[in-house]
């Protein structure tokens, strides 16, 4: 692990003061002393940054350089209950291309199992032949360092009659390059440190159709960690709702599945539905209270029946014990549904405010026989109910909605880019990146349906052709025909090119600028219900010029500029295409 760059930064943790760094981060930021921590990172990821900071937990983040360019950095939080100073270890991935490839296929789906445990990461570099270990708060520290089939060594010096089968099943999964493997060995295997258990999650990735890589987490279980799961004194509650933290609850899941495997279990995924907007309409004052009543709420539903957590910004993970009937499990979520939906009628202010529910839910071992089947299940079931609208649950049933193998195979099931909203705009956009260059099956109308989901695009169209027409269409505010073709060519009219910036890029926060700088431009927008809107210029595969078409009829939008790079390779990739004659 020799040659990379790690930044080691203090900050205040109210006002993102940066107190003191070292040589290589002052290096990094050079003319930009005086910005706050949160003024260096991607949008998407200041805006989370109190989170990050109060669970102290191992994220990725997009620092920019002082050029605009995007750094990716794997940062270790440490930061101590009612401690102002807040320790910040960045490794920059940029600087080695593993690392690269590790981030981008890690990164994907950030609420991968992958995500939730960090003890120790390892990786295994087939064509190098070579396993590293690394504790994941000291990136430069490997606690191993082998070729595989010194790895193997060890791994079988460490088994024993209880543990021989499953050392071997994990041996076998690194050979055959496993998708994902989940393997929960007893005993110290690898010789970290005294250990009941060792489990080991991982995932391999091909390039080509060829197996390259494997990497994953480790995660230590002792008999002391096992016996304090159970005792609700020893878990750690999340400081703004007052339900265990996502590690916590995480633990006790993955304790109950995977290695005391409880039978009759069910897990839900609850999502409020369009939290941001209660934020960004309220206030985060409003939104905290708003996160601490809901809590309360599932809370006193669940009773003493499972266990509750805070498992993100928005979203709670509960565990339900003795879960034998399904029929009762419906009784349980359309109780928290309600009690939530029929909670929430005005604010203290008396404006209007709703908050609505969305929940997935998969039963053990009925559903699935690990934990991280059992989540992407949930998860699954979560994603449904948001696309048939939200304020609704759904419990996975596999007559009903396929197989497991099925739902994992079958790319258009789910909505495999964000499915549970908190990845980064500059996330989502590489991932569409990835299915449009890796040849997948990626047709133009699924692209521009993830734009407008994924991005929260009101509506977006995609224009080509000289004079401009309509080829492609997302979003749920769509137009007829017969109005785009009444009102399509504003988009040539001189006091809207005029418009475009150097790169192709034309942003309209409010199109009532138009009402009086020219009438008939903002009459075409008015008849389309145009509020907001921002277009790129670009042209096709075959030359033919095109206009990506961003648009926002029920709000107003104000658009970043950081993004702007963002939408511009969106439409590098809708350059891929024949759109025109």
């Amino acid at each position: 692990m020799e040659s990379k760059i790690i930044f080691e930064v203090k900050i205040n943790r109210n006002t993102y003061d940066i107190i003191s760094a070292n040589t290589a981060f002052y290096a990094f930021v050079r003319g930009r002393l005086y910005h706050t921590f949160d003024q260096l990172l991607d949008p998407s990821d200041a805006e989370h940054l109190a989170e990050y900071i109060d669970e102290g937990k191992t994220v990725l983040l997009t620092l920019f350089t002082e050029d605009g360019k995007p750094k990716n950095c794997l940062a270790y939080i440490d930061a101590q209950d009612g401690e102002t100073l807040v320790d910040f270890r960045l490794l920059l991935l940029d600087e080695m291309q593993e690392w690269e490839r590790q981030s981008r296929y890690l990164t994907e789906k950030k609420n991968s199992i992958l995500g939730l445990y960090g003890d120790y990461y390892f990786e295994y570099e087939v064509a190098a032949d070579h396993v590293r270990v690394y504790a994941a708060d000291k990136f430069e520290q490997n606690v191993m360092s082998v070729s595989f089939v010194e790895f193997e060594q060890t791994l079988m010096k460490s088994s024993d009659s209880k543990n021989e089968k499953e050392v071997q099943k994990l041996i076998e999964a690194l050979k055959d390059g496993n998708e994902r493997f989940t393997i929960n060995v007893p005993g110290d295997i690898l010789n970290l440190k005294e250990t009941a258990y060792t489990l080991v999650k991982g995932m391999s990735v091909f390039e080509d159709g060829e197996y390259v890589y494997s990497i994953g987490y480790i995660h230590l279980w002792d008999e002391r960690s096992l016996e304090s799961v159970d005792s609700k004194r020893a878990m750690e509650k999340d400081y703004l709702t007052g339900v265990l933290t996502k590690a916590e609850i995480t633990n006790l899941a993955i304790n109950t599945v995977d290695v005391k495997k409880t039978g009759n279990v069910t897990i839900s995924i609850i999502d409020i539905d369009y939290f941001k907007k209660v934020n960004d309409v309220y206030g985060h004052m409003k939104g905290d209270e708003v996160l601490r009543k809901v809590a309360k709420i599932i809370q006193n539903e669940v009773r003493e029946d499972g266990l509750v957590g805070r498992f993100g910004g928005d979203e709670f993970l509960v565990i339900f014990y003795n879960a034998y009937d399904m029929e009762d499990m419906r009784e349980r979520l359309r109780s928290i549904k309600n009690s939530v939906a029929s909670s929430f009628v005005k604010t203290d202010s008396g404006e209007d405010i709703s908050i609505t529910l969305s929940i997935g839910c998969a039963a053990y071992p009925k559903d699935a026989d690990n934990y991280e089947d059992l989540f992407f299940l949930a998860d699954f079931a979560l994603y449904r109910a948001k696309e048939k609208g939200r304020n609704r649950y759904i419990i996975y049933n596999r007559d009903k909605h396929g197989t497991l193998e099925d739902l994992k195979n079958t790319k258009n099931s789910v909505n495999t880019l964000n499915s549970r909203g908190d990845m980064s705009l500059a996330e989502l956009v590489c991932a569409m990146q990835d299915k449009v260059y890796m040849g997948q099956d990626y047709p133009l109308d699924k692209l521009l349906d993830d734009v407008a989901l994924n991005l929260n695009i009101q509506r977006v169209i995609l224009y080509a052709g000289k004079p401009y027409q309509p080829v492609g269409m997302a979003g749920a505010s769509r137009l007829s025909r017969e109005i785009i073709d009444m009102t399509k060519d504003y988009l040539d009219v001189p006091a809207m090119v005029k418009l475009y910036d150097d790169t192709g890029v034309l942003a309209i926060d409010n199109a009532r600028r138009f009402e009086s700088a020219d009438p008939t431009v903002y009459a075409k927008l008015k008849k389309q219900g145009i509020l907001s809107f921002l277009h790129v210029r670009f042209q096709d595969k075959n030359g033919v010029d095109a206009i990506l078409s961003l648009e926002f009829v029920k709000d107003l939008m104000t658009w970043n500029r950081t993004h702007f790079p963002y939408y511009r390779l969106l439409a590098k990739l809708l350059s891929e295409f024949e759109l025109g004659e």
